[in-house]
């Protein structure tokens, strides 16, 4: 177990901020337009430079405790004030119309993780 000045020094490097976001989209949505969703987010993160990293997957289904939730997407920013740029930038309110158009449900969560161990 480490000791408290190594945690403190664990914890005060972190500085990424990560918007993880589940989505449950609705059960009619032709898979074209999905595809589209997922293309146009990709494109969104990649001209938005306070975004540090975009990826995305969807479930396997192995464990079951998806609870309809079947996609996954990460946006990572450099910290937290990137999501505050993210949220308030015209492109991601207009991207976020759609998308919220085409879901049954979401769950978000933002947080700085705590990594303990990185490759």
């Amino acid at each position: 177990m480490a000791n408290s000045e190594e945690e403190s020094t664990r914890t005060t490097a972190i500085i990424d901020f990560k918007h993880t976001v589940l989505a449950k989209f609705k059960s009619d949505l032709p898979t074209q337009q999905l595809q589209q969703l997922i293309q146009g987010l990709e494109e969104l993160c990649s001209h938005l430079d306070f975004v540090k990293s975009f990826e995305w997957g969807t479930d396997f289904g192995q464990v079951k405790r998806q609870k309809g939730f079947t996609h996954i997407f990460v946006i990572t920013f450099y910290g937290p004030e990137g999501l505050g740029a993210y949220v308030s930038h015209p492109l991601h309110k207009s991207y976020a119309e759609k998308f919220m158009a085409s879901i049954e449900d979401i769950l978000i969560l933002d947080y700085s993780p705590l990594y303990v161990k990185s490759c």
